[in-house]
């Protein structure tokens, strides 16, 4: 067997790299790396459009657990106080006082408050069949074994995306249910 050329050897071994000079150049070109680039920034675009909906959508969900929670929790305190309770929403704020009248006065005494989630803030927008916004107030009512709100009707609060959080009560049900809305869809949906 004889010596295989240095020629030889190159042209089994280049593959795609560049010749000057009888020497090897390898790399990419600009034209492949603005390809990258541009698949690269498409695919982290996708994701964080993804992300994004993700964290608003949670972020929803915590704040209709938060009003559920809040009303379940309020109620109780009243019928442990053996009062009436006003549940309302003001602004960013879920309140619950316990209503007392003196006379003709009726005065309103705070027993607890739970803020938002950042950038939930009240809204009435109107979850399905329940017609009744309780965000300017909803009163329990004490009776014997039971002690809640007795219509129907809900508490909700939303972002600036749309994305909404809620509590709602039908007529017949003792007990509050977390909704929540997604975006700018008219939909709502219970958890």
């Amino acid at each position: 067997m004889g010596k295989i050329s240095e020629r030889k050897i190159f042209w089994l071994t280049a593959g795609a790299a560049v010749i000057q000079n009888c020497r090897i150049y390898t790399g990419f070109t600009l034209i492949e790396v603005m390809v990258v680039v541009i698949v690269i920034g498409i695919l982290a675009t996708l994701a964080y459009s993804s992300l994004i909906e993700l964290i608003s959508t949670n972020r929803a969900k915590e704040t209709a657990q938060t009003i559920r929670t809040f009303t379940e929790r309020a109620m109780m305190d009243g019928k442990r106080l053996n009062k009436v309770v006003r549940i309302r929403i003001d602004r960013n704020t879920i309140i619950a006082e316990t209503e007392e009248k003196n006379g003709n006065a009726t005065t309103y005494t705070t027993i607890a408050s739970e803020i938002f989630n950042q950038g939930f803030s009240a809204s009435c927008t109107a979850i399905t069949d329940l017609n009744t916004c309780f965000n300017t107030g909803a009163t329990s009512q004490i009776r014997i074994g039971i002690s809640g709100i007795t219509e129907k009707g809900y508490f909700a609060a939303c972002d600036s995306r749309g994305y909404c959080g809620g509590a709602g009560k039908a007529q017949n049900e003792n007990s509050f249910k977390a909704y929540i809305k997604r975006g700018n869809s008219t939909d709502w949906g219970a958890l």
